[in-house]
């Protein structure tokens, strides 16, 4: 090749690189805006900067309730979900140390709880158990207070879940590398601390909220990027969810009809997303023919991604191909302009 033509190819196929890579960056952020995930509103309440806690009200859909993280005035918010307004709140008559999350049983009493320990040195954490309010201010409320202690050494935990069938309460550690599970006991008391029971199972790693299906067999839970679909009764992986990008990945609600997911942030003007759900079917027999819609927006756990799908954006899914192909056309046009000099 014309060592003039060889200097002009290079930077030629530097541009092209860019531009793939440009093309790819885009055609990803349009894929994940189209894969069952709508903003919904924003929390704009100077009150809540650290929303921490999040549940749907079981009587109105429309109603959800949070919590702020520690060093926020003891006090649960109602927020209106559509416009993001606080529409009423409550202050329990106790002084909340670390509040992490927020959850309902069957009859709709809230369940605060107060068990967030960063340094792991905490003697003192318990739930909370106050009576749901609508949209109002219902200023100072009595709450049940229900002492909590562990098997060996504290923990950080930021996730409370109740089966909403049998009102089962669990515990899930914030662990690095996988967090532990705990149960509760079926009655708590409020004059002794209530040993919680370590179960023979392992969550992911970072989980800052999660909540039950309606129909009590799976748990849904979420680190600072993904959901994580865990089977209820051995708490084993199942699917994997993406989520929204947000700053600090707090929060996760399911909605009352189980076909979808109310998540949100930490942070001032705290966003609030709807993402889509379907509860992972039973496993089928095995079929050489792919069954009729098989196709999802999740991936199974484990599972290799299946590429693009017919009718997709298929090129996002072969733009590295392409760029592995320029990188490789550089290597070998450098190694001969090297040796031709």
């Amino acid at each position: 090749m014309n060592p003039r033509h060889r200097r002009l190819l290079i930077p030629g196929l530097l541009i092209a690189l860019l531009v793939i890579v440009v093309v790819s960056s885009l055609a990803d952020k349009a894929g994940a805006a189209t894969s069952g995930e709508q903003p919904v509103s924003r929390i704009t309440d100077s009150r809540i900067t650290e929303s921490s806690g999040l549940v749907v009200s079981r009587t109105d859909p429309d109603l959800a309730y949070t919590i702020n993280d520690s060093g926020n005035a003891a006090a649960v918010y109602a927020v209106d979900v559509p416009s993001g307004r606080v529409v009423g709140s409550a202050a329990p008559r106790v002084p909340f140390t670390d509040t992490e999350a927020l959850s309902a049983d069957s009859t709709g009493v809230l369940w605060v709880a107060d068990t967030g320990d960063n340094n792991r040195r905490r003697t003192d954490v318990a739930l909370y158990s106050m009576a749901a309010f609508g949209r109002q201010d219902v200023g100072a409320r009595d709450v049940k207070r229900f002492p909590l202690t562990y098997p060996s050494a504290p923990r950080d935990v930021e996730s409370l879940v109740v089966n909403p069938r049998t009102d089962e309460k669990f515990l899930l550690t914030k662990g690095l590398l996988g967090g532990e599970v705990f149960a509760l006991p079926d009655r708590l008391v409020q004059d002794r601390p209530n040993r919680v029971k370590a179960l023979p199972a392992t969550v992911p790693g970072l989980i800052t909220d999660a909540a039950f299906t309606p129909d009590g067999a799976y748990v849904v839970a979420r680190n600072y990027s993904r959901g994580f679909v865990l089977d209820a009764s051995t708490w084993e992986e199942v699917e994997t969810l993406d989520l929204p990008e947000v700053q600090q990945g707090e929060t996760l609600a399911m909605e009352p009809d189980g076909r979808s997911l109310l998540v949100g942030s930490e942070g001032a003007e705290s966003p609030l997303f709807r993402v889509a759900f379907t509860s992972p079917a039973p496993a089928a027999a095995p079929s050489d023919e792919p069954a009729a819609g098989a196709a999802t927006a999740r991936t199974p756990a484990g599972a290799a991604d299946p590429g693009p799908l017919e009718g997709g954006n298929g090129f996002a899914g072969a733009t590295w191909l392409w760029a592995g192909g320029v990188l490789a056309l550089l290597a070998v046009i450098s190694a001969a302009a090297t040796r031709g000099r």
